[in-house]
C-alpha cells in the first residue's frame, strides 16, 4: 500500500460515495487509474467496502465481553460458534489473562443483559473458565458500526440456540436473535 492508496482510502473513509473522478482529482489520477487501484486493494484483501449503521440513531447498546477459555481447542470452538452472530461487531483473540474479546450489540439494555448472562451468552458456554462483561454507556467512536442485518430468518440462531424456548425471550426480556423469525426488534 503506497501513499496514493492511503489517500484514496482516507478519502473513501470520509465519504464512501465519492466518485472515481473526484478521487482521481485528489490524487492526480484518472478515474480509470483510481478504479484499477481500488480493485487491486479489494482483490488482495487490503480493503473492504461496506455499509455501517448509526449506533446512536438505532439506540444501540454495546458490551465488551472478555473470556478465558480453558483450552486453545475450546477457544476455537467459541470463535466458530459465534463468528456469524448478528450481534457480534468485533472479535479478537488476546494474550494475557483473557484469551478472547467480543464486542456485542443490542437494541436495549434488557436484550444486552441476555447476551451477557443468558443462554446465548459467550460467558455461559462450555469451557469458559472465567469472564468479564463491560456494558458501555454511550458509543462515542466510531459513530457507525458494522451491524449485520439478516433478511432470511431461521428458527435457530447462528450460535445454535433456539430463542423461542429461552425464558428471557418468553418473559419479554429479550428481542431474540435478529437472524431468527422470533426477532421483534428494528434490525
Amino acid at each position: 500500500m503506497d501513499a496514493i492508496d492511503k489517500k484514496l482510502i482516507t478519502r473513501l473513509q470520509e465519504d464512501g460515495r465519492v466518485t472515481f473522478t473526484d478521487l482521481g482529482k485528489s490524487v492526480g489520477l484518472s478515474h480509470v487509474g483510481v478504479r484499477a487501484r481500488l480493485n487491486r486493494l479489494l482483490r488482495d484483501g487490503s480493503m473492504k467496502i461496506s455499509a455501517n449503521l448509526g449506533a446512536e440513531k438505532l439506540n444501540i447498546k454495546t458490551a465488551v465481553i472478555l473470556i478465558e477459555a480453558e483450552s486453545f481447542e475450546r477457544l476455537n470452538e467459541l470463535v466458530k460458534t459465534f463468528k456469524d452472530c448478528p450481534r457480534l461487531v468485533f472479535m479478537s483473540t488476546l494474550m494475557g489473562a483473557h484469551n478472547l474479546m467480543a464486542v456485542m450489540i443490542a437494541e436495549d439494555l434488557s436484550t444486552l443483559e441476555s447476551m451477557v448472562v443468558g443462554t446465548c451468552s459467550l460467558r455461559s458456554q462450555k469451557g469458559v473458565r472465567r469472564s468479564e462483561a463491560h456494558i458501555s454507556e454511550t458509543t462515542v467512536y466510531p459513530p457507525h458500526l458494522p451491524i449485520r442485518l439478516t433478511v432470511d430468518k431461521n428458527d435457530i440462531a447462528p450460535c445454535h440456540i433456539r430463542c423461542d424456548i429461552c425464558e428471557r425471550y418468553k418473559n419479554g426480556k429479550c428481542l431474540a436473535c435478529p437472524a431468527t423469525r422470533f426477532y421483534s426488534g428494528p434490525l
